[in-house]
């Protein structure tokens, strides 16, 4: 539940943040897919807007074009291909924006997760993109160190605790909000390793790696 919670939190900001750049810059142009994968994330921001909004929406429609690039090439040489990268998708991405529901929590809240947690959605499907030219891997048995990688990510998220927030009340319902995310999130960190584990030891150390990038948004702070 408070998966949904925090998603609509991170959704309503988003949402409302486009609609305000919206209103500010009059009906928006459309924007092509050949414009978004020509400029880029960054670069796109001068079609959409430099505001933290406009950001959070280029790498959105970043995304979106690579996505569509990414599986449209897929489909031409084997659909079970798109169905397989899918799979990687839904097991790596949950994992990355957990580590933004985490910073929500215990942080206090704040849009700069919401903002990251948007822009994070091109970084991976610029990595998807480049898993999808090994596709279909071949059977493995994983890689020790990168196994490694996803138990110390495991160990370190389940020992995340939250400081004082300055309330009472809102210290104590911080903590029982992280206790139950923890819960909800570490079954995805447990697929993911379970899937490193039967892939060739080259691709495996890329996923762990890629995936465990982003922790760098808690250990900072």
């Amino acid at each position: 539940m408070l998966l949904s919670t925090l998603r609509l939190v991170l959704l309503a900001t988003l949402t409302a943040s486009t609609l305000l750049v919206a209103q500010d810059e009059g009906q928006p142009k459309p924007i092509t897919a050949a414009q978004a994968l020509k400029l880029g994330p960054e670069k796109l921001t001068d079609l959409t807007n430099p505001s933290e909004a406009g950001q959070d929406q280029a790498a959105i429609l970043y995304a979106t074009a690579k996505r569509l690039q990414t599986e449209n090439a897929l489909a031409k040489r084997d659909l079970q291909a798109v169905l397989t990268l899918e799979e990687w998708r839904t097991a790596i991405q949950p994992c990355r924006e957990s580590v933004f529901s985490l910073a929500y929590i215990i942080n206090g809240g704040g849009t700069m997760y919401s903002h990251g947690s948007a822009r994070d959605t091109a970084e991976v499907e610029d990595f998807l993109a480049e898993l999808a030219s090994s596709l279909p891997l071949a059977e493995g048995e994983g890689d020790a160190k990168a196994t490694q990688q996803i138990d110390n990510a495991m160990t370190f998220l389940k020992k995340l605790d939250v400081g004082d927030l300055g309330d009472a009340d809102a210290t104590k319902e911080a903590q029982k909000n992280l206790k139950e995310e923890i819960e909800r999130i570490m079954p995805h960190w447990e697929g993911l390793k379970s899937m490193i584990s039967a892939v060739p030891a080259a691709e495996a150390k890329k996923i762990a790696t890629f995936t465990v990038s982003c922790l760098s948004w808690l250990k900072d702070e």
